[in-house]
């Protein structure tokens, strides 16, 4: 992002501060102190707020912060305090006016992390090089000015051999860091290089020896040394003593239960649960674990696996327990976030979203329920922003090229909306959602005999999904056809769209279409209930709820909508 005020311009991924195209020197503590009050101009920001925004656990006097507000006023010649006002007894506050735009992503050093090559005599030891690769890659993406792409994509790679030098070409990346790990009892040799595309020899390469123990503390140093490397600041990793792990038996159940979630299947989650649980066991109650635990447990609700909701439950127990080994913990937020996001509770999951984003805002999971909160809002410049910046750091998960066709349907733009859905498909054939939502924008722009060939696919090779129910009801509701439509919505599909804003929102559509006025409204607010109040795609861009525009319940339920995207809309 990058924030103008005057002739100021300052750039929080390079974590720079420009005028008039020359950098002016700014500590990084006085620099984040800026970019806090940046984020809250014509604001009060208390000296409290502040302290705890840049420093957080650590304890400083209020002279670090008094010195930072005159590093900041030397740096912007706000001699007579005009820009950075004091207010006397309750904080500071940023008088100037501010514009904001996103960076493109060839303003950053980019890098890929390819997956590291396992050399280790375990035939299953991959777990150990997966878990090392998604680590760095983590650590990278704390660093503003460094674009890394993420790890869905990365792993993408894996065995890609020559071909990964035309692929990080495509994804526009700078510098490859490859290399290999080998595991041999408890001891650990990981060997690294870091190389400009294109380029055969090496910018940068080590070795490092040391225990399983010693894991993070050598992706920590490797991520440093990187950064290093690109000449790009990296702060001191920041852990607390709750989210340390250093006994061998437990980091080796958390690399193996990383490796098993990501399988996606119920297989894999219950392994990873044995993992986890194990290494809770071990060493006690640790962030770091419980994190890895709550979010298997949430994959249950992502996959559709947790029809009762007793795994989301869980996933919400461990949000609690890391919430009390540290109230101020990211995963903790990141951890309820999605706790309440896959509950239908999507106003409350906001909130921890954001925190989450805050310390961490390259997280791709994080980004795109942010930017579908946003949507569903009607912040559709915010969730476009967001999406693009999924696209951006995750570029070959398929379902990332979608998201941004889901702004244009917000917006009523059906036509926009068709190349995002179709790349989606192209990239991803069998997935059943990916056929639903081209099923879905060719009706949306009234190409019925394409969607026709799509739908009979849905059924055929998804039989009796709810996606398949779903895109016959659509189908059969835009083609007129209402008893048809109508018989599609099976009691089974209306129990698993209660706390689904999706299946919600286009049960009312089909319901709507099929003339079932009553029930359309029932799930209307419904939808509203879960937290879609984009008001301006249910009153003006939504043809298929046309028919029960104008009754004065649907009038009601809009004007509480109205009033809470107002409310949302006036803040952001």
């Amino acid at each position: 992002m990058i924030y103008k005020f005057g002739e100021f311009a300052v750039d929080t991924l390079r974590a720079e501060v420009h005028l008039a195209g020359t950098v002016v020197p700014l500590r990084r503590q006085s620099f984040d102190v800026l970019v806090h009050l940046l984020e809250r101009p014509h604001r009060i920001v208390s000296k409290d707020e502040l302290l705890d925004a840049v420093w957080g656990d650590k304890v400083v006097t209020d002279g670090a912060l008094k010195h930072c507000l005159m590093e900041i006023r030397a740096a912007l010649g706000d001699c007579d305090r005009k820009i950075v006002r004091t207010v006397a007894r309750r904080g500071y506050i940023l008088e100037a006016p501010v514009t904001k735009e996103s960076v493109a992503a060839d303003h950053r050093v980019s890098v890929l992390v390819v997956p590291i090559d396992d050399e280790g005599a375990d035939v299953n030891g991959d777990y150990i090089a997966d878990g090392l690769t998604e680590e760095i890659i983590t650590e990278l993406s704390k660093v503003r000015s460094i674009r890394v792409i993420a790890r869905a994509s990365a792993m993408r790679l894996k065995d890609a051999g020559d071909a990964v030098q035309g692929i990080a070409k495509k994804l526009g990346v700078d510098f490859i860091l490859d290399g290999s790990a080998r595991k041999w009892g408890d001891k650990l040799r990981v060997t690294l290089q870091l190389s400009r595309l294109g380029s055969d020899a090496a910018r940068w390469s080590e070795h490092y020896d040391g225990t399983l123990g010693d894991l993070f503390e050598i992706q920590d140093e490797i991520a440093r040394s990187v950064a290093r490397e690109l000449a790009v600041r990296l702060g001191t990793p920041e852990s607390t003593k709750d989210d340390e792990l250093e006994n061998p038996r437990a980091i080796e159940s958390y690399l193996r239960a990383r490796y098993e979630t990501l399988k996606f299947s119920r297989d894999g989650l219950q392994q990873a649960e044995r993992h986890l649980l194990n290494g809770l066991d071990l060493v006690g109650p640790n962030a770091r674990l419980l994190s890895a635990l709550g979010h298997a447990y949430a994959k249950y609700s992502e996959l559709g696996l947790d029809p009762t909701g007793a795994f989301i439950g869980k996933a919400a127990e461990c949000a609690v327990k890391i919430f009390e080994l540290d109230p101020n913990s990211s995963r903790g937020f990141m951890l309820l976030g999605m706790v309440r996001f896959y509950s239908g509770a999507l106003r409350a999951a906001r909130e921890p979203l954001e925190r989450s984003l805050g310390a961490n805002p390259t997280n791709p999971d994080t980004l795109a329920m942010l930017g579908y909160l946003y949507a569903l809002s009607g912040q559709n410049e915010g969730a476009a922003q967001l999406f693009d910046e999924v696209l951006d750091i995750d570029p070959l998960t398929p379902l990332n090229h979608c998201m941004p066709g889901f702004v244009a349907i917000m917006e009523g733009r059906y036509a926009d909306a068709l190349p995002h859905y179709k790349r989606f498909l192209e990239l991803d054939p069998q997935n059943p959602f990916a056929i639903w939502t081209w099923n879905y924008v060719l009706l949306r722009n009234g190409r019925v005999d394409e969607a026709s060939n799509v739908v009979r696919k849905l059924n055929t090779e998804h039989t009796g999904s709810a996606l398949a129910q779903l895109g016959t009801a659509l189908f059969h509701g835009v083609r007129g056809e209402a008893e048809t439509a109508r018989e599609a919505v099976t009691d089974e599909l209306c129990a698993a769209a209660r706390n689904t804003e999706l299946l919600s929102r286009e049960l009312t559509h089909c319901l709507a279409l099929a003339g079932e006025t009553e029930e359309a409204l029932n799930w209307l607010e419904n939808t509203v209930r879960i937290g879609n109040v984009n008001y301006p795609f249910w009153s003006r861009h939504n043809e298929w709820v046309d028919s029960i525009r104008g009754n004065s319940r649907f009038d009601a339920i809009m004007r509480d909508v109205e009033r809470e995207w107002m409310s949302v809309t006036s803040i952001s």
